[in-house]
């Protein structure tokens, strides 16, 4: 039960808590801001369903990017069966490059409706620590991939108010291993591993609106719902066949933990505003702002079931605020310059950072350029790179993994590239 208690949840360091606001280039080219207000590519299916009333036509916009953070740890964990330090290494960059792709598309029913799509990698994480870093008591490797697939209709109410929405089907997979400390791993100098590993499907929903001042002005509205996940999966703990020699009472009762186990995770709900002013024929400004309740992410309750009970880790995390300001040149007719910078405040705070959670706050800034390849292809190139001041880290998994005490640098390099084509 300290193995699963101990196993907990899971954050990277691309935004905050886990998620992935990599998707779309026009995105990343504005620092994420101004989205829920922008209604002018394929995107929008995502980000406002209502925007898709402002397109003029059919269209898909597909996107794939490169994203290279990086979190390092300095400092030490307690052992408290030695009573001294586990011995080990730092670790490194503790979070592994990774690719993502999203796509959308919208289709022009009638004058007043729209139908969109959107596949996109919302939330994900690859977090892993070599076996002999100092804190593989608290965590190995943390790995967490998350596809989403929305759907939505859109309504033009009239010249000023737009409104859409549609449901959003979740695949989440996860899986989560540490090495277990026993009074066996200091005499022996062998760990056991633990994994636990799951997956399930869950539905939420997507809402927004848009209100069009005039032909230069307009706001946006978006709520995106929660997701309940009812993970199904397993436990299994790989025993050193020298502990059976030892200990084989111990041994038996390690091997005893494997089993098929069950729990929760409610992937937050947020609310987002934007503004969106096209201040001359050249040059566009925008705004936005979202709030999410990382707050529903409290507790982590998982239970084995071969009967051997349930353990709880508290995660404790907070609501948080985004915040974002961008602007759009257009410097030919061809050619558009993009930039924005963002603030993305992290759920996790000194009080509760774990070493599967090596998060703090994000500062982004974010420079793209689009490209009118054909009259009805346009090409999409931005990148952005990710400030964070990192954050300090005291924390125990559980009582056999000791204290790991020490700070994180947090840092992010990402390029994402995509084609819009009409039709």
């Amino acid at each position: 039960m300290a193995l699963v208690a101990a196993l907990g949840a899971s954050g990277p360091a691309f935004a905050s808590g886990f998620g992935l606001n990599e998707g779309s280039a026009d995105w990343l080219g504005n620092a994420f801001a101004g989205e829920v207000a922008k209604a002018y590519d394929a995107s929008t299916v995502s980000t406002n369903p209502a925007g898709m009333a402002l397109l003029d036509s059919s269209e898909l916009d597909s996107n794939v990017s490169y994203i290279g953070p990086s979190a390092t740890f300095t400092g030490s964990a307690s052992n408290p069966y030695t009573g001294g330090n586990v011995s080990g290494v730092n670790g490194g960059n503790a979070v592994a490059p990774a690719a993502s792709a999203a796509a959308f598309g919208v289709w022009a029913l009638a004058p007043k409706w729209r139908l969109g799509f959107s596949v996109t990698a919302p939330y994900g994480e690859r977090v892993s620590y070599p076996g002999d870093f100092v804190g593989r008591y608290q965590s190995l490797v943390s790995s967490i991939t998350d596809i989403n697939l929305g759907l939505a209709l859109s309504y033009k109410i009239n010249d000023h108010f737009s409104v859409g929405g549609g449901p959003n089907i979740d695949y989440f997979n996860a899986n989560l291993s540490q090495a277990l400390n026993t009074p066996l791993s200091a005499l022996t100098g062998k760990d056991a591993i633990g994994d636990i590993y799951g997956d399930d499907v869950g539905v939420g929903y997507n809402l927004g609106a848009i209100y069009k001042v005039d032909d230069t002005l307009r706001f946006g509205l978006d709520y995106r719902s929660r997701i309940r996940h009812n993970i199904k999966g397993g436990q299994h703990i790989t025993v050193p066949p020298i502990y059976a020699a030892y200990s084989p009472l111990l041994a038996a009762m390690l091997n005893a933990a494997n089993s098929h186990a069950t729990t929760n995770i409610t992937l937050p709900d947020s609310v987002s505003f934007g503004v969106y002013d096209q201040v001359t024929p050249r040059l566009a400004l925008m705004a936005s702002a979202t709030w999410t309740e990382w707050s529903l992410f409290h507790a982590l309750v998982v239970t084995a079931t071969n009967g051997s009970g349930s353990s709880t880790l508290y995660e404790n995390w907070h609501n948080s605020w985004f915040a974002g300001v961008g602007a759009n040149y257009q410097l030919t007719d061809k050619l558009m310059l993009q930039t924005g910078f963002s603030y993305d405040e992290s759920p996790v705070s000194n009080d509760n950072r774990t070493t599967r959670v090596p998060d703090a706050d994000h500062y982004n800034l974010g420079i793209g350029a689009q490209y009118q390849l054909l009259p009805n292809t346009k090409l999409e190139l931005a990148y952005l790179h990710l400030f964070s001041p990192g954050g300090k880290i005291n924390n125990s998994a559980s009582a056999s993994a000791g204290m790991i005490t020490g700070g994180y640098d947090d840092s992010d390099n990402s390029v994402t590239a995509g084609v819009t084509m009409k039709f």
